[in-house]
Order: structure tokens, then sequence, then C-alpha cells
């Protein structure tokens, strides 16, 4: 290492810097973080650095550099354009043995301040030891999303019992064990889905009756999206690698199982036209199995949960059971197929409203308000619709809607397979059979289809 990671406490000790400009103020609003008491020297300040010295109440000496100005500083900053005074900064520092910083000049740095990820109390320093301030950006970007957003509160709540673990176990393994058991167990979960007082109370309830904790696991009712796995949410992505066990539908894509934990086990639930599934209670009745077990149960589902996923009738289940679950919204295929086909659901010009619609026949018929979605100015997308598609356009046409409508219907959407069809209404399911589609696809009807020709950017077009 070139440089020793450490963490100064600079609360209320005199800081120094030296700059009155943009790469001066990122560097105060850093130390006024830490409750650093700022003394900024510049011949001027710009408009930003003098909001930030009132609201900070920092010591503003206008004019040029002294070395005497560093007397009784815990560090130095040189953040000015002139490398002879930041030179100058540099060398009065270590005169004093005051750790000093010349922005971006490492070689006249005893110490260099990192990128910071801050989930205070957690905090994550990243250096590349002055080499790569691109790649050091790059490196905290990728933690900033890793990391939830209230592992901050989680950090705040461990730090909390922190103490009273210590009076309770006084041996340090038991204590090592202890927060082990923590951290792997909903507790952080809870945290972060908002339940912070459920959190609170499992912590106390493990530390003060150790020998009976709550064995039950957890569901989590998470949405996979269309199919691309970049679409999938960060908390989804997180759930996935803690699983124990993942019950999926047909509509996850290949691509998406294989960002599920490599052991966990993978049973397959999904239902098909003309195939054998797993019945609706049943699936349910596995949820509550797996969890009352002890385990923590990912179920995955194509698209949202919410939307035609049968999502609220399996947390029925589990609400009646009392199993503890999370609900992870995805996006649904309406949205993300129609964003990869380059069809605009609304368009002030074409449709000021967009229906979600099931395409799915019960004994070869459709219920739906035929009237009403024949009506211009609006955009229908119908789910499960490969096999109704020739009732749903003669049905919309022999109540009004004109046949020369622009639709379309999507295969695949949003992956490396993805295909899309494009006819006039009246012509849609010819021509689709012509193409020779498959399930899963996606109808969407309407004039924002007719956009698609401009606007598609995805796959083969």
């Amino acid at each position: 290492m070139e440089f020793l990671p450490v963490f100064l406490n600079i609360r209320d000790r005199k800081c120094v810097i030296v700059g009155g400009g943009e790469v001066a103020v990122r560097k105060a609003r850093l130390l006024s973080r830490a409750e650093a008491k700022l003394h900024i020297i510049a011949p001027q300040l710009n408009t930003e650095m003098q909001s930030l010295c009132k609201a900070q109440a920092a010591v503003v000496t206008i004019g040029a550099f002294e070395p005497s100005q560093l007397a009784g500083a815990v560090l130095a900053i040189a953040a000015t354009d002139d490398i002879k005074t930041n030179i100058a900064v540099s060398v009065a520092a270590k005169e004093y043995n005051i750790p000093v910083n010349v922005v971006d000049e490492p070689k006249y740095c005893t110490f260099i301040t990192p990128a910071v990820v801050d989930r205070s109390p957690l905090v994550i320093a990243i250096s590349s030891s002055g080499s790569s301030p691109i790649l050091t950006r790059q490196v905290k970007a990728l933690n900033e999303t890793m990391l939830p957003a209230r592992m901050a509160e989680l950090a705040t709540l461990l730090r909390e019992f922190r103490d009273p673990v210590q009076e309770s176990l006084s041996n340090f393994e038991d204590r090592v064990k202890f927060w082990e058991g923590v951290l792997d167990s909903e507790i952080p979960e809870l945290v972060y889905s908002g339940q912070l007082e459920q959190g609170r109370d499992k912590l106390a309830a493990r530390l003060t009756n150790k020998t009976a904790i709550d064995s039950t696991g957890e569901v989590y009712l998470v949405g996979a999206g269309p199919g691309d796995p970049d679409l999938l949410t960060l908390r989804a992505l997180r759930l996935m690698h803690k699983a124990d066990i993942v019950l999926y539908d047909r509509l996850v894509s290949d691509e998406i199982m294989l960002r599920i934990r490599p052991d966990a086990e993978r049973i397959h639930v999904g239902k098909a036209r003309s195939e054998h599934s797993v019945e609706q209670g049943k699936i349910n009745q596995m949820l509550v199995d797996f969890a009352r077990a002890g385990k923590r149960v990912l179920r995955l589902k194509g698209g949202d949960p919410f939307v035609f996923g049968r999502g609220g009738e399996e947390l029925d289940s589990l609400a009646e059971a009392r199993i503890p679950f999370q609900i992870v919204p995805g996006i649904t295929a309406a949205t993300g197929c129609a964003a990869y086909a380059g069809i605009p659901l609304t368009h002030r010009d074409y449709a000021q409203s967009v229906r979600f619609l099931t395409g799915h026949t019960r004994d070869g018929k459709l219920d739906h308000d035929w009237p009403e979605l024949a009506r211009k100015h609006q955009t229908l997308v119908f789910y499960m619709s490969l096999s109704g598609l020739g009732e749903i356009c003669r049905q919309l046409i022999a109540h009004g809607m004109p046949s020369s409508t622009p639709s379309a219907v999507i295969q695949q959407g949003t992956i490396s397979s993805q295909r899309v069809v494009c006819a006039e209404l009246k012509n849609l399911p010819a021509e689709v059979e012509e193409a020779k589609l498959k399930a899963p696809t996606l109808t969407i009807i309407g004039d924002v289809v007719s956009l698609r020709d401009k606007l598609a950017w995805f796959g083969e077009h």
C-alpha cells in the first residue's frame, strides 16, 4: 500500500483549506460532514463557498496564504489553481508536522482524500492512491448502487445494541456468533424495507431470550421484469443473492435465473398452456411450508407481481399464516416491451390513456367492455394474448375500431430473441400466424404503434 487507510476524528478541530473556488468547495463540504472547524484562506471566495462558510460558521481569511496560518491545525488542504501556493502549503504543513493534501498532486501530499460511500455510521473509503481518480469514482458508483440506502439505519441500530450485547455476552466468541446470527437473520431486511421498529424488537428478543429465537423464514415476492436482467431492481438482485429456495415462473428469462445464488434450490412452478403446471393453491402452500421451515423463499415472477401476476393471492395465504414477506415491484411487460420495441404507450398527439388487459380466454371468450375499448385516443395492451388474438381483433373491429388501426405483437420482449410483428388490426392475426410467433407475447393496439418505424432501437428492426 502506498497510503495507509485511516479514519480521523476531526470534530471541532481546526482544518485549513487554502482556496476559494469549486475544488475547495468540494473539500470543504467533505470536511464539514465530519464536523470539522473550517478555516478558509483565499484572495476571494466564489458564491458557493461564501454560502458554505456562512452555514458552517467557518473562519475566513481573505488574502494570500501565510505559513503561520497553519498553527494549531490538524490537517491542511491546498486547493488553488496556483501551483506555487499549493507547494508553499505543502512545505509549511510538513514543517508543522500536519497532514497535507494538495489536490491532484500526489507527490506533494502526505494524505489523500478518498472517494466516500456514506451510510454513516458505516463509511466506505475508496482510493487508487492517486493513480486514477476516474477509476475510483466508478468503484464508488458500484458501491453506491449495491449498498442498500437504509444500511445507515441498520448500522445505527447495531451501534445502539453494542453495549447491551457486550454486557450480556462476556465471551468474545459468543459476541461474534451473536452478531453473525443477527446479520444473517431477517433483521437487516426488516430495516431495509422500512420496518425499523420490528427489526429493533427482533434484535432485543434475540438478546434477552437467546434460546428461543423465532425460526420462521421469510418470503420475497419479486418482480423479475420483462426479461433483460439489466432491468432488475437493486433490491431484487440483493434478495436473489440471499434466497435459499426459488419458486419461479416460465416468464422469468434464463439470463435472470443466472443471477440467483448458485446453491439456491430452484423449483419451476410456471403455468403454460397445454402443459402440466402447479396449481395456484399448491404454490401458495409451498410458500407457507418453506417459510415455516425457516427458509428464505424467493417467489420470482416475470414482469410485476401485481400486474396479472396473482401476487395478491399468494400474499393472502402468507398473511393468513402470519409469514413475514416483502414485495419488490418489477418493470411490467407492457412498459418494458413497448420501450424496447420503440412504441410509446402514450403520446400527446396519439393517445392520452393506456389500458392493461388480459388476453387470456376462458371457454374461448374474453369478457371485456368492447365498445369502451374501441374508443379513439387510447392504447390497449393485452397480456397473454396469443391464443385469443383473433377474437380480440374481431371484437374491436365489430365495435367500431377502424380495421386499419396500427397494431403490434411482441415476442420475448427486451431480450436478444425479441421479435416484433406490426400490421393493421384486420391483418394482425394472419401476420402473426405467418411469422410463427410463440408465447410469451404482448399485443399493443393503437395509433402509437405507427411511431415504431421512427423510434425502434433495439435488436433487428
